[in-house]
């Protein structure tokens, strides 16, 4: 087996492909990355048994095989050499590497010990791939990260005709974002790791194809796929929690608020809330209290209905903020100032944000 190709190239291959690959596999084996040299090109693919990873690159293939090679050493390797010609030579003892005068060598692991790599599962719709990855980040951060409650760790996708819609929560948060897309089948309803979810979409470009099947869900981009299975346990229906209407609704510009946050929020001790109260048509965000440093500034609002005061999370606020993409935010708050805030501000994507009690 023998291939040439820029090292940039192969590097570029590799590293999605790795996206297959377990950091810290059940088996040596599925630390390896398969790497298959036909004519015109390279098939390589990374596989953990829970997700895959597989991509094509174009190659001057002068003797066609397949190899396993330790995917982590081989990847940094490769990544060294820039953008030079590199070839890579395999016989029955060894895979040598040659950039210029540099020369490394690995030894193969056993290619028929690989498992077998998934089917690609049918195609389950088509999605801009830029609007997918930014709707993924407006929602990700509210998937929880505590282990002991995993269903929470997912992101739950389901569609509705021709709207996609990303549901996540971690009890204090919820995010929903609904986006355009064009089925080719069926509704979907399934739950993924937020993990491999965002990992996914840094690597879209272009359109992108949401595939879906059983237990198996992947994305197709390009010459490019990966695939996970999809999590079990029953997710909360957290879609109903959204109110449709609310009885106050301030807005503000978000820029502005997020500023005034971070300044004030700097005094708010770990676990205590930011205040926000409204009067006149301004908005007072101040924390601290007693003895303690306290923090306050205003800021112009627009309030259509009963002026509120209410306490937050400073972190949660913030990261509201920080991924609605519009100028002007409105926060939503219901009759009973104890029940979740809605925060808007963007076509689509919506937060609840749980309220923090204030002293009587």
């Amino acid at each position: 087996m023998k291939f040439t190709l820029t090292a940039d190239a192969l590097a570029d291959a590799t590293t999605f492909a790795s996206k297959g690959l377990n950091p810290r596999p059940a088996i040596p084996i599925l630390a390896g990355l398969l790497i298959e040299a036909q004519t015109g090109g390279l098939r390589i693919s990374g596989f953990d048994y829970e997700k895959s990873a597989r991509t094509q690159v174009a190659a001057d293939v002068t003797e066609p095989g397949k190899v396993l090679l330790q995917g982590k050493m081989f990847t940094d390797i490769i990544r060294k050499f820039g953008k030079k010609t590199v070839t890579v030579s395999v016989d029955d003892r060894k895979a040598t590497i040659t950039a210029g005068s540099a020369v490394f060598t690995m030894h193969p692991m056993p290619a028929a010990e690989f498992p077998p790599m998934p089917d690609l599962p049918a195609s389950a719709g088509t999605i801009d791939g830029d609007v997918f990855a930014a709707a993924v980040a407006q929602v990700i951060g509210a998937a929880s990260t505590d282990a002991s409650v995993p269903v929470l760790m997912g992101v739950k996708i389901l569609s509705e005709g021709n709207d996609l819609i990303m549901l996540t929560t971690d009890r204090y948060r919820l995010a929903e974002v609904v986006i355009p897309w064009q089925p080719t089948g069926e509704d979907i309803d399934i739950l993924v790791r937020a993990s491999w979810l965002q990992d996914v979409v840094k690597t879209l470009a272009g359109d992108a194809t949401l595939l879906a099947d059983g237990n198996l869900v992947g994305i197709r981009t390009g010459n490019r796929a990966t695939t996970q299975i999809t999590m079990d346990g029953d997710y909360p229906k957290i879609k109903a929690l959204f109110p449709n209407t609310t009885a106050t609704q301030v807005s503000v510009d978000r820029d502005e608020f997020a500023d005034v946050l971070s300044r004030v929020a700097l005094v708010a001790e770990r676990n205590t809330p930011v205040r926000l109260t409204t009067a006149d048509g301004v908005m007072t965000v101040e924390a601290g209290t007693g003895e303690d440093a306290q923090g306050q500034e205003t800021l112009p609002c627009e309030v259509d209905g009963d002026d509120v005061t209410a306490a937050f999370n400073p972190g949660y606020l913030a990261w509201s903020l920080a991924v609605t993409p519009a100028a002007a935010i409105t926060i939503g708050f219901q009759e009973n100032l104890g029940k979740p805030a809605l925060v808007y501000g963007a076509d689509g994507l919506r937060h609840l944000l749980m309220p923090v009690r204030l002293p009587a």
